[in-house]
């Protein structure tokens, strides 16, 4: 069925499908074009995870959710996050896959030093950017609540744009020495908010 099918069906219609149609045309465009450099080998978009583990070293840091599921079906789609930390002269790379292709690399804030046995603080807390950042610096949450949101379509189903869902983590930290627990939330793994949440 093409889009001008579907334009012919009756309007009740039509929205019944639309969502589940926006939903194949998102998961459809998640091969974006995608490129990396290490060293001297460069790794192109549509790699297979083990070709760039071969060219870039095993990664920092993995990270794997579903991001996409069909009732009935199940999951329908999986991304993974690669994150490189080159150190604090370069900047963290972070490597998406979807259902096992690269699809997109981005270049994050600069790379640290991991803290050998160091405490993670609110302090630290407020100074983290990505997931990998928060993991390396403050360890495993105590608690993670994981949710994928559709944006809303900017104009009517009828104009058939693709929609990227959004990955909204919210994880929970509980410090010994403050009565506030700490949630942090991250949007597409970027922390973009922290909140302190009464205790025990």
């Amino acid at each position: 069925m093409t889009l001008p099918h579907l334009q012919q069906l009756p309007p009740r219609l039509r929205e019944r499908l639309a969502p589940l149609l926006l939903l194949v045309l998102a998961l459809w465009s998640g091969t974006s074009t995608a490129a990396l450099r290490c060293g001297s080998a460069l790794v192109s978009g549509d790699a297979w995870p083990i070709e760039v583990e071969e060219r870039c070293g095993p990664p920092d840091y993995v990270a794997e959710y579903p991001s996409a599921t069909i009732p009935g079906l199940g999951v329908v789609q999986t991304e993974m996050h690669w994150y490189y930390n080159p150190g604090p002269q370069r900047f963290i790379q972070r490597l998406t896959f979807r259902n096992g292709r690269l699809a997109r690399v981005e270049s994050l804030g600069y790379g640290f030093h991991p803290p050998r046995g160091g405490r993670c603080s609110l302090n630290t807390l407020r100074h983290v950017q990505n997931e990998y950042e928060l993991i390396a610096r403050c360890g495993e949450p105590a608690s993670k609540r994981i949710e994928w949101h559709l944006p809303r379509p900017l104009g009517r189903y009828e104009s058939w744009q693709v929609l990227q869902p959004v990955l909204i983590q919210q994880w929970l930290y509980d410090f010994s020495d403050n009565q506030f627990r700490q949630v942090v939330t991250l949007r597409n793994g970027r922390v973009v908010e922290i909140q302190s949440r009464p205790g025990r």
